[in-house]
């Protein structure tokens, strides 16, 4: 090998440490800026709404650059009224677990007879052989001690009867309530017959408030009539989807349990009326969003009762005037969200 190569091949040596160690510098800078720009990509966004929640009402603060560049446009509540009065929803009840009850019951009524019968006979007969065992012993103790053992059993038999009648009476009440209950008390009872035989159905219904629940209701179904139904008394259960107070009516009509149906309640009702496109839906409730001042906006519970073609007509909860988010709705639930996550 020549002097100049080996000059050069020994140079190349003595740099190699060097340019590594230039290479893995390098390599750590170029590293740790790639991190700072994975972080700063993946950084949440800082929002700029506002949350604040007070007696359980949802305030939202966005400032008037926000509100233009989201497009969110309100326009003041009018008032709407309507020809029939609120809308009422129910479902039919399965009134199978009655008429089992009923059923139950009645056997443990037997049960609770008996075992008071037999209770009595034992009782009467641990006395006599009590009183003869201490009239000079006509009778031996072994005697006495099976006659006070079989009114013991007997007592703990009318006892265990009671227990389980009271058992399925809490159960009938939970379930339909105290006439409900009372109707039970017999499978042969008249007015329990028409569920046995499937010729009339329960449907239990929501209302607003317990005073507004009529005598009758028109129900009205995709593939009957309107159909007459009555009350029967309030409902110790409701439907987890609908707030109000629930009421149980009945009906002779063919309809499946579990079947959803509706009902106007009688004369025409005024009240505001709340637009479609102001409505969103959270936890199976309507909402609005009613802006309070230029930059607040307070989200607010809308009734159910009374929809009408895709708006909503309220009596509560709203003043004619105040202005409601009609373009952008969602987006702000969708910042709410954001906002409490970011709490």
């Amino acid at each position: 090998m020549s002097v100049s190569k080996k000059t050069i091949f020994r140079g190349a040596l003595l740099l190699a440490p060097t340019i590594l160690a230039l290479l893995l510098v390098g390599g750590y800078w170029l590293s740790r800026e790639e991190i700072a720009r994975e972080q700063a990509r993946e950084a949440p966004v800082p929002s700029t709404v506002g949350i604040e929640v007070v007696k359980g009402v949802t305030t939202l603060t966005v400032d008037r650059v926000s509100q233009e560049r989201s497009g969110i446009v309100t326009q003041p509540i009018g008032a709407a009224t309507q020809a029939n009065g609120p809308v009422v929803y129910g479902v039919v009840i399965d009134a199978q677990p009655l008429v089992e009850l009923a059923a139950r019951h009645a056997a443990m009524t037997a049960e609770l007879s008996a075992a008071r019968q037999l209770l009595a006979s034992n009782g009467a007969e641990a006395k006599r052989v009590q009183a003869l065992y201490h009239d000079q012993q006509n009778v031996s103790l072994r005697a006495l001690g099976t006659a006070q053992a079989a009114e013991a059993e007997a007592a703990a038999r009318a006892n265990t009867a009671r227990a389980n009648l009271d058992s399925v009476a809490a159960a009938l009440r939970q379930q339909f309530g105290p006439v409900l209950a009372t109707w039970a008390d017999s499978p042969s009872s008249p007015r329990l017959a028409p569920f046995a035989a499937r010729r009339e159905v329960l449907v239990r219904f929501v209302f607003a408030s317990v005073d507004q629940a009529p005598p009758a209701l028109a129900v009205q179904t995709d593939n009957h009539e309107p159909l007459t139904a009555t009350r029967v008394s309030s409902a110790p259960q409701t439907d987890p989807g609908v707030q109000g107070h629930p009421f149980i009516y009945r009906s002779a009509a063919p309809i499946a349990a579990g079947t959803r149906v509706m009902a106007h309640l009688s004369g025409a009702q005024a009240g505001l009326r709340i637009p479609a496109e102001s409505i969103v839906w959270y936890g199976g409730q309507p909402w609005a969003f009613v802006r309070t001042s230029d930059t607040r906006f307070e989200r607010r519970a809308v009734e159910q009762g009374m929809p009408s073609n895709g708006d909503f007509m309220v009596t509560r909860g709203f003043k004619a005037g105040e202005q409601v988010v009609t373009q952008g709705a969602q987006l702000l639930l969708s910042e709410e969200s954001r906002a409490l996550l970011n709490k």
